[in-house]
């Protein structure tokens, strides 16, 4: 039998088809440099709206949406903004191009699934969308730079759709890119030296939504990004879990509710970094946590580049499957809201257990960050109720009279509602 691929004339004479599986051979990403992915349609069913982005689209994956097209002429604004502070903005603007084209097979590298454009397509897209964030940053921070009226400023709504859209997923461009971008035009620009570092600019635009603080600033410089939400989901880990040694395989444990009854405290944590739980004492410490509609798409995206990226922990998926835990129902949910622990900022979620349900559901939880606390706090409840059993024996069930008269009680309290009932019932006539 022929061998039907040739070793030097190829497949195409015999099976002429093979060519086209050997163009997308060639052209597939080496699978360990992909940071950005498209969100798994297993996660979308969920809540598709929480992956899409409302207003402006970022790189090539949602480009040419038209719900998103009113927002090309704004980054076009502000891209001439950015270059106008440089001193030669043409020559700034074809370094750029030129840094940008010259990384084209690093850039197509950083997607999952090929990108089917021109180079210059793509480098026309990173290029715009990545000086359009520089700009953006630079206007949030520094509020005499905004022009007269202008209208990505003029409502709040907007700044907060722009950072729900800014962190999501499908929604990134490599990080390099704005590096590159900010070291050629905004440090050598007019306002370069009274400017932050390119991770505390960008994070100080999220800064709101995020609730960081300067400790987490100090932890950006650690290691390179792959792209924005990898910087916010690295800012938002508490330094008490930058280790493993507590990380392991998934451990359930009881609702608020029964934690509650069988005696153990819940309180509202003083530390401003939101997942860093403790139980000591018989006292579960919870930061607190605010939920509004900006975090919830926040916080699904988060959750979706843990399931898919190889680079960190599940510490925000660990997270959410804990809260999922104690958050049964509604029930649970007023009770950590009546603590202060959570706070229901939100429109559309009037029971946050749903939304603490649906965060991880079709969500594998691999890396556990949360499994010594959860071991200690089943511990607990399990001796709270053993003890509280042998106490109710003790005290309610001393002597055999004793006994007796608990049986007495419960049964006249039974023939109490029989007798109740029918009277009720005599008062309807017979038909």
């Amino acid at each position: 039998m022929a061998n039907p691929v040739a070793a030097e004339d190829g497949p195409s004479r015999e099976y002429p088809w093979l060519d086209e599986i050997m163009i997308k051979i060639d052209n597939l990403s080496p699978v360990s440099k992909w940071s950005i992915c498209k969100v798994p349609n297993s996660l979308r069913t969920v809540n598709d709206d929480a992956y899409n982005p409302h207003i402006i689209s970022i790189g090539p994956l949602h480009k040419g949406e038209q719900k998103l097209q009113s927002m090309e002429v704004h980054k076009l604004h502000y891209m001439r903004s950015l270059l106008q502070r440089t001193q030669y903005l043409h020559e700034t603007l074809k370094s750029s191009a030129e840094t940008i084209t010259g990384f084209e097979e690093m850039l197509r590298a950083c997607y999952e699934e090929p990108i089917e454009m021109r180079s210059s397509a793509l480098a026309e897209i990173l290029l715009v969308d990545g000086c359009f964030m520089l700009e953006l940053f630079i206007r949030y921070l520094k509020v005499d730079l905004r022009v007269q009226d202008d209208p990505l400023f003029h409502s709040s709504w907007t700044i907060l759709t722009l950072q729900r859209d800014l962190a999501l997923l499908e929604n990134q461009i490599p990080f390099f890119v704005l590096e590159r971008l900010y070291s050629q035009v905004v440090e050598s620009s007019t306002i370069g030296q009274s400017l932050p570092g390119l991770p505390e600019l960008a994070l100080g635009f999220f800064k709101s939504v995020l609730r960081i603080n300067d400790e987490n600033f100090r932890i950006i410089r650690r290691r390179p990004y792959p792209h924005l939400l990898d910087l916010i989901h690295n800012c938002y880990l508490p330094p008490a879990l930058s280790g493993r040694s507590n990380i392991g395989e998934w451990v359930s444990t009881q609702r608020a509710t029964s934690l509650d009854e069988a005696g153990i405290v819940f309180r509202k944590g003083t530390t401003r970094n939101l997942f860093d739980l403790t139980f000591t004492n018989g006292a579960l410490e919870i930061p607190p946590l605010l939920i509004h509609d900006s975090t919830v798409p926040l916080f699904h995206n988060l959750i979706a580049y843990e399931q898919l990226s190889r680079r960190s922990a599940q510490y925000i998926t660990s997270y959410f499957a804990l809260m999922s835990r104690l958050v049964y129902d509604w029930r649970d949910a007023e009770l950590l809201e009546s603590k202060g622990i959570i706070e229901n900022d939100t429109s559309g979620w009037k029971d946050v257990s749903v939304l603490f349900n649906d965060m991880c559901k079709q969500v594998a939880v691999q890396d556990f960050c949360y499994a010594e606390l959860c071991q200690d706090l089943n511990l607990s409840f399990r001796a709270r109720r053993a003890l509280y059993k042998v106490t109710l024996r003790k005290t309610c069930f001393r002597s055999p009279w004793t006994i007796v008269s608990v049986m007495a009680a419960c049964f006249l309290l039974s023939l109490g509602v029989i007798q109740t009932v029918y009277t009720v019932l005599s008062y309807y006539p017979k038909h």
